[in-house]
């Protein structure tokens, strides 16, 4: 009985194919909206927030003329290498007014066994480090030696061994997403630095003059004590080394780009309440014509003993399946625009992109196909009703 009353259903869309075509439309291209949308503004603030996370430091210290590849490469983890000599880092770490000090370095692209692209390799200090840390998912209980390495997310081995320059490293843990090109790094201790770089030119990797030096970092993280400033702590750092570095200030571009995200959800969400207020407009009318196009069909129907509650019912489940079939459609179609091409939408929009998991996808889903198909039920329900109730004798009348 319920597969008749559903193959009447179709039937009866069918019999009306253009209106309910440009009804389904419209629910497909309110479902994209809504999909794509949110799921974009969620992996823009999710990105951020895990961006607060790693730019930890007050005051991050690289060779002059570098200041522009280092705060690419900590909004968009893009691959850089610039040097300046290790001494430097002994003489900040006894300067007055720190509370925190750590220095990394950074090998760009060097190519690997492990993967089909290049990878970026980061040395660090374990004992000093208060910005890898964060992101670090799972804790490793042993020291991080030369021998064994943390990778990013999208390094993935099940063994727990990687290969590097013909060398097997364990892998101790495992970075969490950053949405960036750094989740494609590999991270050693700087202990290590020395031996990796003479496997490295033994296999044929290109290193550069000051690559094979051995005294190089690339960068130094400073936090400030409570007593002093930031600009006291530059003052003293030009003091103490001389005018040999730029100054990025990682906080503070977490604060610009969250200012620069909050404009751009701003505008997703007004672009969305725009069209979802057009798209709901359209629907209104199209249900209207829908409804006005089928009076006589009702009236006929209540002539040949219909119920007004049997008419509802059937009309109702007619816009059930098409609002059903739309807003699965539409949420298939923008999953498909999003979620492949979301590194891509990040790095166009400037801004750190961290997309859904698969579970908050398919809670994202549900919500929207119910979001839409109530919106669909609302917008319908007056004139299903209204129509209903027109007696059939003035329904089947021509002028009406």
């Amino acid at each position: 009985m319920s597969r008749k009353k559903s193959n009447n259903t179709i039937r009866d869309i069918r019999r009306h194919a253009f209106y309910n075509a440009c009804l389904l439309s419209t629910v497909v291209i309110l479902s994209v909206m809504l999909f794509a949308g949110t799921v974009i503004s969620a992996s823009l603030r999710k990105g951020m927030d895990n961006m607060k996370r790693r730019l930890g430091a007050d005051i991050m210290l690289v060779p002059k003329g570098s200041k522009e590849k280092a705060e690419n490469m900590l909004l968009e983890g893009s691959r850089s290498n610039f040097y300046f000599d290790d001494s430097i880092y002994e003489k900040v770490v006894r300067m007055d007014g720190i509370s925190e000090v750590t220095s990394q370095c950074f090998l760009k692209s060097l190519s690997a066994d492990c993967c089909s692209s290049e990878v970026q390799i980061v040395f660090f200090d374990p004992s000093s480090d208060f910005v890898v840390g964060p992101w670090i998912e799972t804790e490793y209980h042993q020291s991080l030696s030369g021998d064994s390495v943390i990778v990013g997310s999208d390094i993935v081995n099940e063994d727990g061994k990687i290969r590097l320059f013909g060398q097997e490293y364990t892998i101790v843990s495992q970075m969490a997403r950053t949405g960036t090109a750094l989740d494609s790094s590999v991270y050693f201790s700087l202990d290590a630095k020395e031996e990796l770089l003479t496997h490295a030119e033994e296999k044929g990797s290109f290193l550069t003059e000051e690559q094979k030096k051995s005294g190089i970092l690339s960068s130094i993280f400073i936090n400030v004590d409570g007593a002093h400033t930031t600009e006291e702590i530059i003052d003293s750092a030009h003091r103490t080394i001389g005018d040999i570095f730029d100054v990025v200030y990682p906080k503070q571009l977490h604060e610009s780009l969250a200012a620069s995200l909050l404009k751009i959800t701003g505008a997703v969400s007004g672009i969305s309440i725009a069209v979802g207020v057009l798209l709901v407009a359209i629907l209104l009318i199209i249900n209207s014509i829908i409804m006005k196009g089928r009076k006589q069909e009702v009236a006929l129907l209540r002539v040949l003993g219909h119920t007004k509650k049997d008419l509802i019912r059937k009309l109702l489940s007619e816009m059930g399946v098409i609002s059903l079939l739309g807003a699965v459609s539409g949420c298939l179609f923008g999953a498909l625009i999003v979620i492949p091409f979301g590194r891509y939408i990040g790095q166009s929009l400037n801004m750190p992109y961290l997309g859904p998991g698969f579970a908050d996808t398919m809670i994202r889903f549900l919500i929207i196909i119910l979001g839409v198909c109530l919106i669909v039920f609302l917008s319908s329900i007056f004139f299903i009703v209204h129509t209903t109730n027109i007696e059939p004798y003035l329904a089947l009348r021509r002028e009406e």
